[in-house]
């Protein structure tokens, strides 16, 4: 598996507008999700801080990534089975 950070994704960058109290799974594939699609159709241009709440939290992890992740959507769209 190839390693996901800025050199070797190529990837926009918003003005940190919003601060997340949290870095779970929960927000990144909902909240960060719904932020994402508002950059992409409406030039939102607002990127996320995370706050990790917890000592044992996910910051390092993200910041090794320059906070990128892997978000897999599977469900039903317009009736038919998706995977994106």
């Amino acid at each position: 598996m190839n390693l996901l950070n800025r050199n070797t994704a190529s990837v926009n960058t918003y003005t940190e507008r919003i601060v997340q109290f949290g870095e779970g799974n929960f927000l990144r594939a909902f909240a960060n999700w719904m932020i994402h699609e508002m950059n992409k159709q409406a030039g939102f241009d607002a990127g996320v801080v995370a706050v990790q709440p917890i000592n044992q939290g996910l910051i390092k992890m993200l910041n090794d990534q320059d906070g990128l992740y892997t978000l897999y959507l599977n469900g039903i769209k317009n009736g038919e089975a998706i995977s994106e």
